[in-house]
């Protein structure tokens, strides 16, 4: 089954507006799906009522396609790009999916 991370984000207070237009226009996703296959999906989440928190929540087909972007230079040159909007180091923790629901409309 596939592996979901949560990473939460503390931002310094007033820039999520502009972390959230920074990370989209690194193309953040797109970097990631283009440097490691066992990425599937990911969602970037604004915190209702935190005003600076964001989390991330990604789906890998299996750890060792986490494991392998944790470890990559690119994520490392996507932390040192965005790391001024952060308040303290992000956390992130792993899921083991055992089921999943989707609703088609």
């Amino acid at each position: 089954m596939t592996i979901m991370s949560n990473m939460q984000i503390k931002l310094r207070e007033g820039t999520r507006p502009q972390a959230v237009e920074a990370f989209l226009k690194r193309g953040i996703f797109d970097e990631c799906a283009a440097t490691i296959p066992g990425f599937l999906w990911a969602r970037l989440l604004e915190v209702e009522g935190a005003p600076d928190h964001l989390s991330v929540i990604s789906v890998w087909t299996d750890k060792a396609a986490f494991d392998a972007w944790v470890i990559h230079p690119v994520r490392d040159r996507q932390e040192a790009d965005l790391a001024h909007f952060l308040a303290e180091a992000p956390q992130t923790q792993l899921y083991t999916t055992k089921a999943v629901f989707e609703r088609n409309s």
